[in-house]
């Protein structure tokens, strides 16, 4: 079945519900998207190291540690040039 036909399915039981009925599914429908959410979570906390980092990473956004996301792209950018090697450039 596609993803259309679920959804039109999904909608006519829906619609057929009653107000308890319905509060019910969207609770479990609040529940599994919160699923997919915890197992990308669980993936990050799998990595080494990730939740130290991120730790790090959040106090220096607080403290104002941070710097432009151009900026840091333009040194990546210089020191590539200086070393002698090419970055790659995007398929346009």
């Amino acid at each position: 079945m596609s993803t259309v036909e679920l959804k039109q399915e999904a909608k006519a039981l829906i619609d057929a519900m009653s107000g308890n009925q319905l509060r019910l599914a969207s609770e479990f429908l609040a529940f599994v998207k919160r699923r997919e959410i915890d197992a990308a979570t669980l993936q990050l906390m799998s990595i080494p190291g990730f939740e130290k980092s991120f730790t790090r990473g959040m106090k220096d956004i607080k403290a104002g540690r941070t710097k432009p996301w151009r900026k840091v792209r333009s040194d990546l950018k210089n020191r590539a040039v200086t070393r002698g090697t090419a970055l790659l450039q995007p398929v346009r």
